[in-house]
């Protein structure tokens, strides 16, 4: 017997209801017959396609389906007649104003009550807004995994949840080593306090872009980063955590500081570059200014000379101070020589055993008038047990010339230089001390650099090109020696201490000619032709020459000296190496084949004002009996006249 309290629902009342149920539906829910004509269109359809009921109701279903799906609708009815049933089967339908929506069906056959399937009905979601959202998630997921940037995420609290492949290639922890750990894995401990501030800022809701930092790799490297941290929030608008994104810009950096570096350089560099080219200026007018000086005496010298005005005594000051002061201007012309020399690495120097102390007598006694003239004391303490070592002795009396003469400039009258010499365990040292204006702290440890002066201004106290303790420097270098410089500062004078190796045994030679060990003598009946473009030069050594008893023949050019000695052969050839036309290289060799063929000798001295080593080189090597520098000493002339006439005779 039935439950007598069982509700029995009428088949209208049950109609109504699933009337409701479907007018009520946020689905689409449609019907359609077999042949997929339209037979119902509920009110959800109306609002997702954009057609009414009455629109809609007895037009075919393609209505709704593109083009290029019409396909799929027939085999869809296909399935439908043949009793199967789609579930969630995801297609795109259209809508009346043109859009594609991504609809999640299910279809099912309708049968009446036989049982025969007569249609179809169809429940439709839109599903547009969730594929949109999925491809989205697809997408950023692709993103980083194919980003070079280090993508991670982590909880509020630290913890590292998520860690793209480019933070296991840049951090060199794997995904699977790093999540789970707090984020301080990769943060060096003196930047664990910037991390808590960033924590604190991300549980504010605040983003940080582009923070530059450092960050710590698994093998302990420290690499630069740029960061930018944002909050992560739930659906619910809650913060959950936080999102870094992190790019190594170590290489960045690497450049900017390259480029920091160089531009630091460059300026540098210009800044060197204006000093020099300031020095080279103040250079040209020093080396203007102290040439000029000696020519001035000379000149005005000369002058009175040549005025007939000056008594006896007047005339031998004028000549003194012709002598002083041309002397003057070849000491300071060597001077540039031999730092030019020095500097390109072309200085050759004599050695043999030098007697010491002998040297220091030496430039003593070339010292010793200007300090006289100054009122200074020159003391000398010379130990007797230094003796010999080996090094060049005109280079060595350079050295010290040079220190006593700085001594005596910088030392007030009434002053004190000293030099001691004294014998240490494996070497000589040479001391020169004074009670001069000493040396400026800033400037101390400049002072054997070329043409610094504490005061290069025009109005120094003291001339000179500060050249002199550069040579001194150099010079004593090429000994193996050692040059150092003390003062307790202005007004408290300077030491200088030359330190010399005992053993030195290096020998650097220049080549010369050789030399008969009969020097000096008188050249009376010797013939001697002089062949130079400067007038002043052939009446000055015709002179000289002349003086000392030889027959002299000058002229200014090679054609010239072919003329004469066609009737007329000298003894020796006096010739410039420097002339227009033909230089005296070229003449030499011309006369070299003129006397070979007449079987008579000649000697063929080379005069020059270039004085370099190439030049004295050449000479040698092209057959020059001898070679000497303008200005040539008068006793210099004649004293090498007088050797090549010997060694021929």
């Amino acid at each position: 017997m039935g439950n007598p309290y069982r509700y029995q629902e009428s088949d209208e009342v049950s109609r109504a209801r699933l009337a409701a149920i479907v007018s009520s539906s946020d689905d689409v829910i449609v019907s359609k017959t077999l042949e997929g004509v339209i037979t119902s269109w509920n009110p959800a359809a109306e609002r997702l396609f954009g057609w009414t009921a009455e629109e809609a109701v007895g037009r075919h279903i393609t209505l709704i389906v593109p083009e290029d799906r019409w396909a799929e609708e027939e085999d869809v009815l296909a399935r439908i007649r043949r009793g199967e049933r789609l579930d969630h089967f995801e297609t795109v339908r259209r809508t009346k104003d043109g859009r594609l929506r991504v609809m999640s069906i299910t279809v099912s056959p309708l049968k009446d009550g036989t049982g025969r399937i007569i249609g179809a009905s169809k429940v439709a979601r839109d599903v547009t807004e969730r594929r949109l959202s999925e491809v989205a998630a697809r997408r950023l997921a692709a993103v980083v995994e194919s980003s070079d940037d280090i993508i991670v995420s982590k909880t509020l609290e630290g913890i590292i949840t998520s860690w793209n492949p480019a933070a296991e290639r840049i951090l060199g922890w794997t995904a699977a080593e790093a999540i789970g750990r707090h984020i301080t894995l990769i943060v060096p401990d003196d930047r664990l306090a910037e991390e808590e501030d960033v924590l604190a800022r991300i549980r504010r809701g605040e983003r940080v872009d582009h923070f530059e930092t450092v960050r710590r790799t698994k093998d302990g490297r420290r690499i630069d980063v740029a960061i930018t941290i944002s909050p992560i929030k739930d659906a619910s608008g809650r913060l959950v955590g936080a999102s870094k994104v992190g790019r190594d810009i170590s290489e960045r950096r690497r450049l900017e500081d390259q480029r920091a570096r160089l531009l630091m350089h460059e300026r540098e560099a210009r800044r060197r570059a204006e000093a020099l080219s300031n020095a080279k200026d103040e250079l040209l007018a020093t080396v203007s200014h102290e040439l000029r000086t000696p020519l001035n005496s000379i000149f005005g010298w000369a002058r009175l000379i040549q005025s007939g005005s000056l008594d006896e005594a007047g005339r031998v000051r004028a000549i003194n101070a012709i002598l002083r002061n041309a002397s003057a201007q070849t000491r300071l012309v060597d001077d540039l020589l031999d730092i030019s020399r020095i500097a390109a690495g072309r200085m050759r120097l004599d050695f043999e055993r030098v007697d010491l102390n002998a040297t220091i007598e030496a430039a003593l006694e070339t010292v010793r008038p200007a300090a006289r003239a100054k009122d200074i004391a020159l003391v000398a303490a010379l130990d007797d047990s230094v003796g010999s070592l080996e090094g060049a002795p005109d280079r060595l009396q350079q050295v010290v010339w040079n220190l006593l003469m700085n001594s005596v400039k910088f030392t007030p009258p009434g002053g004190r230089v000293e030099i001691i010499s004294e014998r240490r365990a494996e070497s000589i040292a040479v001391v020169v001390r004074d009670t001069g204006q000493g040396i400026a702290p800033h400037v101390l440890p400049y002072v054997f650099e070329p043409f610094r002066q504490e005061d290069s201004s025009s109005t120094r106290a003291q001339g000179g090109l500060g050249l002199g303790l550069t040579l001194v420097h150099r010079l004593v270098e090429l000994h193996g020696g050692t040059v150092t410089a003390e003062s307790a500062g202005k007004g408290q004078g300077a030491t200088f201490t030359v330190t010399l190796p005992v053993g030195v045994s290096t020998r650097l030679e220049a080549p010369h000619a050789p030399s008969s060990p009969n020097g000096g003598g008188r050249l009376d009946g010797a013939r001697v032709l002089v062949v130079d473009d400067d007038p002043e030069f052939l009446d000055l050594s015709a002179l000289i020459l002349r003086r000392e008893g030889a027959q002299v023949r000058s002229v200014s050019s090679a054609p010239r000296a072919y003329e004469i000695v066609k009737d007329w052969v000298p003894d020796v050839l006096f010739t410039d190496l420097a002339m227009p036309g033909e230089d005296g290289f070229m003449l030499a060799s011309a006369m070299r084949r003129i006397f070979a063929e007449r079987r008579l000798p000649v000697s063929i001295i080379a005069v020059t004002a270039y004085g370099t080593p190439e030049s004295r080189a050449r000479a040698l090597v092209a057959g020059f009996a001898r070679y000497l520098t303008k200005p040539v000493d008068p006793d210099e002339l004649v004293d090498a006249v007088a050797k090549v006439i010997r060694r021929e005779r």
